[in-house]
Order: C-alpha cells, then structure tokens, then sequence
C-alpha cells in the first residue's frame, strides 16, 4: 500500500471505511463516474431496504447482515464479478470480412492482434481479434492480469494457454486495469467464439491515450492489416502444409489445431510479436 500511495493513488473511500480490504482510487475521487463506486452502493442500498422491510414486521438480526459482514462472506473475486456486470454491454465494432477474418474498422488494432475500444469516462476495453483467434484455435485457460495491475504497451499483459501450450500477448497501451471479464476466466474458450463481444478481456484506465492511440491501426487500415497477416499466413501454409487457397475461398477456423506441423511457436511469434 505504501507504494501504491508514494505512486500517487490513493486508497478508495471503500477501502477507507473499511468495507473491502484493497481497493485503489484511479478517478482522482471522482465517485459519481466510478463503476466500482456504483456496484458498492447498489449493494449497500441493497442491504439498506432489507433492513428497513425487517423493522417494518418483526425485526430479526440474524436475516440482516451488514454490509462490512456481507462482503467478508463473499470473496473479493465475486465483487469483481458484481463491478464486471456494470461493463456487460458493449458496442459491438463495424467488422469487415478478409478471407474469412472478422477485421474491425471502428476500433483499434495492436500489431499483437489485441483490439482496443473507447468506453466512457476515459477507459478503454481490451480484446484479442478474430484473427487471433482462428490461427491458434479456442483457448483452454485465459491467464488475466488482477485489477489493479498496470500494462505496459508492447510488454507482455497477459497469457493464452492452449493443449499446455502457453502463448504470451502483448498489451496495446499504457495504463492500470480496472475490471476483467469473469466469463471469460470461467470460460476461455468464449474469447474465440465471440472475440469482439462477450469475449472482451478487460477494462483499463489508459496512462498514456494519445500517444499510444497514435501507434495503434484504425479504420480501414485495419482490414489491409488483416489481408496482409492473412497474406503471410497463406504463404506459411503452402510452404509447411501444401494448403492452398481456391479463388474467393476462406482460411478455416483453428489454424494450429488444423495444421499443428506449422509449429505453435512459429505461430506466436509471427503474428503475437512474442518469443
């Protein structure tokens, strides 16, 4: 915690009054935009209306338990999971169709394949794109970084593991995570099946927005980007499998599971930028 506050953040008025053991502020108190500030109160409003319908018939303490009570029977992942549902909805990006790809256009691309949204309140959202996801084929585990850590851009942010396979991903921006996706830590698998929806992997609060912005793809670069991974992709697949693409077809789902001789290694490093 010292760190953390010699760092200049500061603990949340949650952590203050004692309700949950750690929590850091990222919004400079600015309480009314905080989701995790929203999901607490909702719960504490909660435990409020319940106490109150007690009074009104016959009081009963042990029904009731108080917020500080409730919270220490409840592990700090399931909080997680509640302040995670406050980021449920998302837009869904424009997407355009590259030999099979899903290539987004209305939000950013990391050349490591991670994608990159624009949410209220400054935050961004974090993805991995369907290209990545239908060369190394469904993941069995997702290895998340907690909330609270911070990403580095172009430095390893989280891991893919598939078959005992581990495949290191390199986070697109600057900045502290806030929220990570339960679904997807229950369920890895569902960042392949939905990569630019209830796939997501995290929100973060950005350190660094523009200028990480400016180094990341957008728009219509973003479907050349993909042609051409698509492109060099085709050309590893000649060469190690003897596949090659009829006029107008598409590239099968599941790469590496399809094709393993291409080598998962030489996979990742291609196209994730990781060793």
């Amino acid at each position: 915690m010292i760190d953390a506050v010699s760092d200049g953040k500061k603990p949340c008025i949650w952590m203050e009054a004692g309700v949950v053991d750690f929590k850091m502020c990222h919004h400079c108190f600015d309480c009314a935009s905080c989701e995790f500030d929203r999901a607490m109160t909702a719960v504490a409003a909660q435990d409020l209306t319940l106490r109150d319908a007690c009074e009104l018939t016959t009081y009963q303490p042990d029904r009731i338990l108080p917020l500080r009570e409730k919270m220490r029977q409840r592990s700090f992942d399931q909080l997680l999971e509640d302040q995670s549902e406050c980021y449920a909805s998302l837009d869904r990006p424009q997407v355009r169709e590259v030999y099979g790809f899903g290539a987004p256009t209305s939000i950013y691309l990391h050349q490591g394949h991670s994608w990159v949204a624009l949410e209220t309140c400054g935050r961004v959202r974090i993805g991995l794109d369907d290209f990545s996801q239908k060369v190394l084929g469904p993941a069995d585990e997702m290895r998340l970084p907690s909330p609270g850590e911070e990403f580095q851009r172009d430095r390893v942010g989280l891991h893919l593991v598939r078959q005992g396979k581990e495949a290191a991903v390199l986070a697109p921006l600057d900045g502290v995570v806030e929220v990570v996706n339960p679904r997807v830590r229950a369920r890895a698998a569902l960042a392949h099946d939905d990569p630019y929806g209830e796939g997501w992997l995290c929100v973060v609060t950005p350190t660094n927005l523009k200028l990480d912005l400016e180094k990341l793809l957008f728009g219509q670069r973003n479907a050349a980007w993909i042609e051409n991974e698509a492109h060099k992709l085709l050309g590893m697949l000649e060469s190690a499998a003897g596949v090659t693409l009829p006029s107008g077809g598409i590239i099968i789902d599941d790469i590496y599971g399809h094709y393993p001789k291409l080598g998962w290694r030489r996979l990742v490093r291609e196209f994730l930028r990781t060793p």
